[in-house]
């Protein structure tokens, strides 16, 4: 549509115009010429003007000018000498007909002199407005609709704000309606002269002019100002400015509301001004020169002080280009625009008359998009269309830019917030509703007839036409979302204009390849405004909000709707308890009432879903129950591939020692694999797990077809229900908004639910196997996804828990993992009894993981059970029984029962020198755990040279990258460090995480101990802010990996206390510590030794705070004082870690 109009802009303005002749009752005007500008001429009486020297004077007349400037200085002015410059240059006769050639420029003089005593014009402001006006109408009178600019300098611009309210006095009651447009009963009668010029108002260039503030402060210190510069004043003119008058008030508070549809433009002063005595004053600043809040006007600086912001000598003049630039800016688009309100114009006054008028002459522009009073603007979006549809430089393609995304976005709430505030900057503008082909026709059709009668009988095709013709043009397509839409035809072929389009079909970026941006969440900051603001609540704390905020997935329209309901509670802290429980009726049904939202969250969701193929629908669904984000490409490809088929140990390759060997493999018949797979499943309930499979193939395919894969993605993407990237080694992943991902649950019933998180699970444990190299990197990006299924999707039978459990030990989630385990120890007690060699190992790998989870006392005694078990079961030399002498040694160890883990440990070296030989990795990694046992038990030099030998031997055997190689290191490391040798262990430590960080990820907790060990070793190299900086990452770390009870988070908390000691924050130390001692007596007993230990620590740091300073022997105390981790390789279930 083009540009739309409202009279209150006009209006507004042209009454601006009258008062302009009323300058003259202020009485203080910094644009002189020179001579009068002078501090010392400023004393002198000024002769009464000449009649010929008031009035309009045309300075510059052509043969058929298309647009009118003019020009109206302050007080103490002259029409002619205000604009002229020291050398004699008139820049509005001389200067700016060489950039507009067909403009009439018109400077107004009015009787405004304030210095004389005897010669002080009397007119009241009426009389002058009065007078104003006639003169302007009668040079308008051959043709009234001619596009007016004003130029306004210094208090001239207060005059013209002042003429609205003198020329069309308000009624409180009729304010509303006037700031709509005029009274259709009375204005359109007898203002008709002052509405001609209303409409014809395009814009205001204000020069230095002093907006008052509130209660006119601002403005009397202007006034102070002014008056240092003009000595003679009149009082009974200022009287009408007095900082208290409430007219002041109503002028700033009415011309902001009625100049909505005009182009403002700001001009500033950077010099300070000559003043008596030979000082210089800045006489009106920026922001008194700015109207605050004023949102839509520009504001430009000029390097003049406030008498030459309006004299200009050459063209090139950088302040005359800049107001040149801008007036042919706005010349350019003045015909369109006026056009436009005139039309509007005679459709109101043909109503006022009662007539009914034609239909070319009532045909109206489409309005624009009315942009919500709850928006928050999302400046990165702001940013980019400005970048984009603005370009600094002239374009050689057409300016474009597509918003795209899903529903619910705040696509078109962007796209028309950035219209709204750079509406001023186009000629026209049109909307239209792009939701159809037909609606795109009908709404081109409907602009180009807006513009007049002479286009009534013109179609979209000429609208196209005639914008490829046209200047300055903004054309929006909004709601571009069918898939089959073509805007090719609908495009002006011109880049003289822009072209917006917001759509939730992702091929729509095809038209802007180089200028999309795709609307997603919000930023967490912007999202709480939303929320605050839709809700009108303002709390004392955000943390409901942020709460509230990311449940709603950061979605504009979600967000909307929750501050809709808060609205009506005032409650932020019942909200997240109501959407849980009634979810979809809040997303789906809530109120938007005046938040110019058509749809609801889950409508807008439906408009998308409902248009993908059936295929799409149940990929999707699948998707709702894995983790939103970084859905592998490779887990459809490797799953379909194993005809997502669950791993039961058949696979012919062998496996890494480090990798867990599913229970299911040492099952000793078909019949218990059987039925220690299905324990629950009657024979019916055994085909469900080949139905579900038979489902994803029905979906997916039985073979992989690359193709087939990408056409099923590409539907889901085009609607924006999907997002696919590409991460750095060339991998793709797939993100699904959680916000869909509960709208597709809210879809299904309670027992569909349940099937299609049984379909999420077979497609991750078809994807699922031991790992083949030294990363656990694909685990690690399957193991957010086992982390959302149900629990009991992951508990259906004994192979499907050992296979999620297997993506849970490699990447070192106890927590998760200890569930499983339980499990199948269970289910085997029952179906093969407990003294079972499977049953047995289930033991083994459950009190592994307690014991990983630093719950010590329980995992010795499951451990000491199961090598009482091998012992019987197996002998004393079989390799499992020695395995579990290894494993029950290292809990031994972590409880400070050290002589008995070391003779244990020497025992279990002893053994698997004679079994296996000294080259076996599991020999190997026996000498590296009875190493560990040496070191906490402060044999440092033995500790040393069994660790260099362990090392050697894993380089050899498992290569420099195999995480048992990477433990020996790190083992090493520690030593070194506990002898003194610094340089040597914090350059292998260095080494040892950043493998670790390659190897196992940066969460993993044998990347977190690497972290925690570097930052020891750092501090003991003195570099302390280093240190404090990482052992504090650290805490967090395991705060959160392990909890605040496990042994390896107090040693952490140990540790940064000591750090802190040794920083001189004593205060903070001596709190840690206490809170260490007390956690150790809680978990370890008393005794412990790092009990103990913690107990001298407290000590010390106790009589340091008493003295207040550190001696000689803090750094050396520090070696008792702080702990490291050192980790152990064991040849069964999965690696043990120790401190």
């Amino acid at each position: 549509m083009f540009r739309p109009f409202s009279y209150k802009g006009a209006a507004a303005l042209v009454c601006l115009t009258a008062m302009a002749y009323m300058a003259f009752v202020i009485r203080l005007h910094l644009s002189q010429t020179t001579t009068e500008l002078s501090p010392t001429n400023s004393r002198q009486e000024s002769k009464p003007k000449h009649q010929k020297e008031l009035g309009f004077i045309e300075l510059s007349v052509c043969q058929d000018p298309t647009i009118d400037i003019i020009a109206i200085h302050g007080l103490d002015g002259h029409r002619e000498h205000s604009w002229t410059a020291e050398d004699g240059t008139l820049w509005l006769r001389d200067l700016l007909p060489n950039d507009l050639p067909n403009a009439r420029i018109l400077s107004y003089g009015y009787d405004a002199d304030t210095r004389s005593s005897t010669q002080t014009s009397t007119h009241t402001i009426s009389r002058h407005a009065e007078t104003f006006f006639a003169s302007l109408e009668q040079r308008r009178r051959m043709h009234p609709r001619r596009p007016i600019i004003f130029i306004a300098h210094s208090l001239g611009g207060i005059i013209l704000k002042k003429v609205c309210l003198v020329q069309n006095p308000l009624e409180p009651e009729a304010e509303d309606r006037k700031a709509l447009g005029f009274s259709h009963s009375d204005s359109f009668k007898t203002d008709r002269g002052f509405r001609d010029i209303s409409t014809s108002t395009l814009a205001v260039l204000f020069f230095g002019t002093p907006h008052s503030g509130a209660n006119g402060v601002q403005l009397a210190e202007w006034m102070g100002r002014l008056l240092s510069v003009y000595m003679y004043t009149n009082n009974r003119v200022l009287s009408e400015l007095d900082r208290d008058s409430p007219e002041l008030e109503e002028i700033q508070r009415y011309y902001q509301s009625a100049s909505e549809q005009l182009s403002t433009i700001f001009f500033y002063e950077e010099y300070e001004t000559p003043i008596l005595g030979g000082r210089t004053k800045l006489i009106v600043p920026r922001h008194l020169a700015v109207i605050q809040g004023d949102d839509r006007a520009r504001v430009a600086s000029m390097h003049a002080d406030h008498c030459e912001i309006v004299k200009y000598r050459r063209m090139n003049d950088e302040n005359y280009r800049k107001v040149a630039d801008y007036l042919l800016e706005l010349a350019g688009k003045a015909k369109v625009t006026v056009d436009n309100n005139w039309v509007r114009e005679d459709g109101h006054r043909s109503i006022a008359k009662g007539e009914s008028p034609p239909f070319q002459q009532t045909t109206l522009p489409k309005p624009l998009v009315p942009v919500s009073r709850y928006y928050v603007q999302r400046q990165e979006i702001y940013d980019f269309l400005t970048e984009k549809l603005l370009p600094s430089t002239l374009p050689e393609q057409q300016p474009r830019c597509v918003l795209h995304g899903l529903g619910g976005g705040g696509k078109t709430q962007a796209a028309a917030f950035w219209i709204e505030k750079n509406k001023e900057k186009f000629s026209q503008i049109i909307v239209v509703d792009s939701s159809s082909q037909q609606q795109i026709e009908e709404d081109l059709e409907t602009a180009i007839r807006s513009i007049g009668p002479q286009y009534s009988k013109s179609t979209w095709k000429d609208a196209v036409a005639y914008l490829s013709g046209a200047k300055g043009w903004l054309l929006f397509f909004d709601n571009a979302d069918e898939p089959d839409l073509q805007l090719d035809e609908y495009i002006p072929n011109s880049t003289d204009g822009v072209v917006l389009i917001t759509t939730r079909n992702r091929e729509c970026v095809a038209y802007a390849q180089d200028s999309h941006i795709q609307v997603e969440e919000m930023t967490e900051r912007e999202a709480i405004n939303l929320l605050h603001k839709a809700s009108d609540v303002t709390p004392s704390s955000d943390d409901n909000s942020i709460a509230i905020v990311r449940e709603l997935g950061m979605w504009a329209l979600a967000i909307t709707q929750a501050g809709a309901y808060i609205s009506r509670t005032q409650r932020l802290d019942t909200y997240l308890a109501t959407f849980r429980m009634h979810r979809d009726k809040l997303m789906r049904e809530a109120s938007l009432k005046g938040r110019n939202y058509k749809r609801s969250t889950y409508i807008a969701f439906d408009l998308s879903f409902g248009l993908l193929p059936k295929k799409a629908q149940e990929l999707m669904k699948i998707c709702a129950f894995l983790h939103h984000s970084s859905i592998p490409q490779a887990l459809f490809e490797r799953s379909v591939s194993s005809g997502f088929r669950v791993y039961t140990g058949s696979e012919s390759y062998s496996l890494p020692d480090t990798v867990l060997t599913p229970i299911i493999t040492r099952f000793r018949s078909a019949k218990l694999l059987l039925a220690s797979f299905f324990p629950f499943f009657s024979p019916r309930e055994q085909n469900s797990e080949a139905a579900i499979i038979s489902g994803l193939e029905g979906i997916l395919g039985s073979e992989w077809v690359v193709f087939s894969f990408q056409t099923l993605i590409d539907s889901i993407a085009q609607g924006s229900l999907m997002d696919a990237f590409t991460d750095s080694n060339g991998e793709c992943f797939y993100n699904v908004h959680p916000l869909v991902q509960k709208y597709i649950q809210d879809l299904l019933e309670e027992g569909d639910q349940h099937r299609y998180a049984l379909l999420a699970g077979q497609l991750l444990l078809g994807a699922i196997r031991p790992l083949r190299g030294e990363s656990n990197i694909w685990h690690r990006q399957l193991s957010s996804h086992v982390d959302n299924l149900p629990l009991e999707v992951k508990l259906v039978n004994i192979s499907h828990a050992s296979a999620f459990a297997m993506v849970y030990k490699s990447t070192g989630n106890w927590n998760a993992l200890q569930p499983l385990y339980e499990y199948c120890y269970s289910q085997l007690c029952t179906l093969l009894g407990p003294r079972h060699p499977d049953t047995v190992l289930a033991m083994n790998n459950l009190a592994a993981t307690l014991g990983n989870r630093g719950q010590l006392e329980e995992a010795e005694k499951l451990k000491r059970e199961v090598l009482a078990l091998q012992m019987e079961i197996l002998g004393p030399r079989h390799p499992d029984t020695v395995s579990a002498m290894n494993n029950l040694a290292t809990t031994l160890l972590r409880r400070g029962q050290l002589e008995e883990a070391e003779k244990m440990r020497r025992e279990v070296l002893t053994l698997q020198m004679e079994i296996l030989g000294p080259r076996h990795p599991n020999t190997v990694s026996a000498m590296n755990n009875l190493a560990t046992t040496l070191l906490r038990r402060g044999q440092l030099e033995e500790a040393e040279k069994m660790m260099r030998e362990v090392l050697t031997l894993q380089m050899e055997i498992l290569g420099p990258r195999h995480p048992n190689t990477v433990s020996a290191m790190n083992n090493l490391a520690t030593t070194l460090l506990r002898r003194g040798q610094l340089e040597e262990a914090e350059k292998m430590m260095r080494e040892v995480l950043t493998l670790q960080m390659e190897i196992l990820g940066p969460r993993h907790p044998d990347t977190v101990s690497a972290m925690h060990n570097l930052a020891t070793t750092v501090a003991d190299c003195g570099q302390l802010e280093e240190a404090e900086k990482m052992v504090r990452e650290v805490l967090t770390l395991q705060m959160e990996i392990l909890g605040p009870r496990h042994p390896d988070t107090v040693l952490a908390m140990n540790n940064l206390a000591a750090t802190l000691g040794d920083r001189g924050q004593l205060e903070e130390a001596e709190k840690l510590k206490r809170e260490v001692l007390t956690l150790q007596m809680e978990i370890l007993g008393p005794r412990h030794p790092d009990t103990v230990s913690a107990m001298n620590n407290l000590a010390t740091t106790e009589m340091r705070s008493r003295v207040r300073q550190v001696d000689r022997g803090s750094a050396r105390d520090r070696k008792n004082d702080v702990g490291v981790v050192v980790l152990e390789n064991k040849e069964d279930e999965y690696k043990e870690r120790s401190v």
